[in-house]
């Protein structure tokens, strides 16, 4: 029989250890140590990045900072230059035939790349190295949040688990583990230095701090454009947290108005930014395109930034295809939820209404890219203290005062695992982030590697029959080959762009090619041609040892039949045929005159 005193003394017993279960934790966030344990948590969390070498970008860096390409390696951020340089590269074959001559791709990161001459100052042949510097900018930007946390929630556990969470943050993954990102730390550091700053100066008054806020707001947009975000927290705090006439409020931002035009007009006078690109938007030259995918886009960032599903997903698939649109509206689906679940927070609490204005507005910039989880620095600066505070909202009474029960119900249930999915799983995700990565950048080098490396080589034109994608595995063999000192071909002809084809021989000298899964099979393979530059039915590309001639368009305006002449028979040994197959390419032969081969996509290194 069941004592009902012994029951009840129980019960409070398992009540009082887990009340001070849960206020031990909360001493632990607020303590004025916690900062720097954030910093030391996010750099252990990712310390499986030290053994990933070189990878993907790395490798066209390395070649510019190493002085065997065509630019100075301040330049390592400039990709594509102008029409001659675009030309040569088409004639050799590292910018296939179907990319834009007017593609023009550069960068203005200069303080990234100052860091990134130090490493090959200091340790050109040790990537580990050039790993733990990443980490350590990864650690200096974790401490920054959470510094910016206290200064603006107090010496909370709030504030301590917002920290916590940023520093478990899997976005960090990829910048800590690609050293051709790390400009995204350094950027991150720096802009929230400069948030930092600037509400310390609103609070103190000192008038050498906001000066410091200017300058660190110069060093995150110097650091890489997605510094731009900082701006969107200044703003954010100027317009919920700071307290006085609307007017005043938006002039003590001049002064980093002013370092922002600055920025702009040596962005416009150096000729910085990208055009001719699929992949990357510039508002500034194609303001309509960029506000039309801006929704899209963000709806998949905010994807990655909330759950377990990288925003990498939105550029799986092919535009138009029942799968694309079925994860567009999931992401929108995603995007609803949040609102759904942060709008009674943030109605009630301007603190709130800084960090989610801070955390939207950020999203303007990177979604001149494509969307990547690598992007998220600043997404997830306002995002986890949103978390923090919801937190606190949903598990105290508070919400519980004139809000829907239903209400209580879901954002109990979503906060819940959101928790999990922030503190728990967080940091198996960015493990596993970091070994896809290395895996990815491993299929990579083995597919480079599978390239004929003999003698002969260096005299042949290398035909690339169906490479998955061209720049990290047609472009890319340059640079690793040029490191190396393997042989080069003669010249680079990849026939296509991934997907399924169906290959015929019209002619000795001939072959049609028609795209069965579309020219562009999927969002990536844009990237050296925007759809604002139309091909045209019979538009004729001619190339030294190759004529290409678009045949016929598809629905989207894209080739999809294509003839490629060459002035020796396809049997000539001046010729190397290859193709893509099980994640290497293998020789491949032409068929016989007015035969057809039917080529299945093959799986790319993603």
């Amino acid at each position: 029989m069941i004592n009902p005193d012994r029951a009840q003394r129980e019960e409070e017993r398992a009540t009082s250890v887990t009340r001070r279960a849960v206020a031990g934790v909360r001493t632990a966030l607020a303590s004025r140590r916690l900062p720097i344990a954030a910093a030391i948590i996010a750099v252990i969390g990712m310390l499986p990045a030290l053994s990933g070498g070189w990878q993907f970008d790395d490798w066209f860096q390395r070649v510019t900072m190493l002085g065997y390409g065509d630019s100075k390696p301040i330049q390592v951020f400039v990709q594509y230059i102008d029409r001659a340089h675009n030309l040569a590269q088409m004639d050799y074959g590292t910018m296939p035939w179907w990319g834009s001559p007017e593609m023009h791709q550069a960068f203005l990161r200069y303080a990234s790349t100052l860091t990134m001459m130090l490493d090959y100052r200091l340790w050109p042949n040790h990537p580990a190295l050039m790993h733990l510097h990443s980490l350590l900018w990864l650690a200096a930007a974790v401490l920054a949040a959470a510094f910016l946390y206290r200064e603006v929630m107090g010496a909370t556990w709030i504030a301590g688990l917002a920290a916590l969470m940023y520093a478990l943050d899997g976005a960090h993954a990829v910048p800590a583990a690609y050293i051709a990102n790390r400009d995204a730390l350094i950027a991150c550091c720096f802009g929230f230095l400069s948030v930092l700053a600037f509400v310390r100066w609103r609070k103190q008054g000192q008038r050498w701090v906001l000066w410091l806020s200017v300058l660190m707001l110069a060093l995150s947009l110097s650091a890489d454009e997605m510094g731009l975000a900082t701006a969107a927290y200044l703003f954010s705090y100027a317009l919920t947290v700071d307290r006085d006439a609307i007017w005043k409020r938006l002039m003590r931002l001049v002064p980093h108005g002013v370092v922002l035009g600055a920025w702009a007009l040596i962005y416009k006078l150096g000729n910085f930014g990208s055009q001719g690109s699929g992949f990357y938007l510039d508002p500034l030259h194609n303001p309509l395109g960029f506000a039309g995918s801006f929704c899209k886009r963000a709806a998949f960032l905010l994807m990655g930034q909330w759950t377990p599903i990288p925003a990498e997903l939105g550029m799986a698939y092919a535009p138009g295809t029942s799968a694309a649109l079925h994860m567009s509206i999931f992401s929108f689906a995603i995007a609803a939820l949040l609102v759904l679940l942060f709008v009674p927070l943030v109605l009630r609490n301007r603190v709130a209404r800084f960090w989610a204005l801070g955390a939207l507005l950020s999203l303007v910039p990177i979604t001149a890219v494509g969307p990547e989880n690598r992007l998220l620095g600043f997404v997830g600066l306002g995002s986890m203290a949103l978390l923090a505070q919801m937190t606190q909202f949903v598990f105290s009474r508070a919400s519980s005062v004139s809000l829907l029960r239903v209400w209580n119900g879901f954002a109990w249930t979503a906060t819940l695992v959101l928790l999990l999915v922030h503190v728990i799983a967080a940091p198996f995700l960015g493990i596993a982030r970091i070994d896809f990565q290395a895996k990815v950048s491993s299929r990579m080098m083995r597919g480079l590697a599978s390239v004929p490396s003999d003698p002969r080589v260096a005299s042949q034109d290398l035909v690339l029959i169906n490479p998955p994608e061209h720049i990290y595995l047609v472009t890319a063999i340059w640079a690793v080959r040029r490191l190396d000192n393997l042989p080069m071909p003669r010249h680079m002809r990849a026939l296509s762009s991934g997907g399924a084809l169906e290959v015929t021989r019209v002619g000795p000298r001939s072959l049609n090619v028609r795209f069965l899964d579309g020219f562009f099979p999927n969002a990536f393979s844009r990237f050296l041609r925007s759809p604002k530059d139309p091909f045209s039915a019979g538009q004729r590309v001619t190339l030294p040892g190759m004529t290409v001639v678009v045949e016929s368009l598809d629905a989207h305006g894209d080739p999809e039949q294509v003839r490629y002449e060459f002035p020796v028979p396809l049997e000539d040994p001046s010729l190397r045929w290859i193709r893509w197959r099980d994640g290497v390419y293998v020789p491949w032969t032409p068929p016989a005159i007015g035969q057809t081969e039917r080529i299945s996509a093959g799986r790319g290194i993603y």
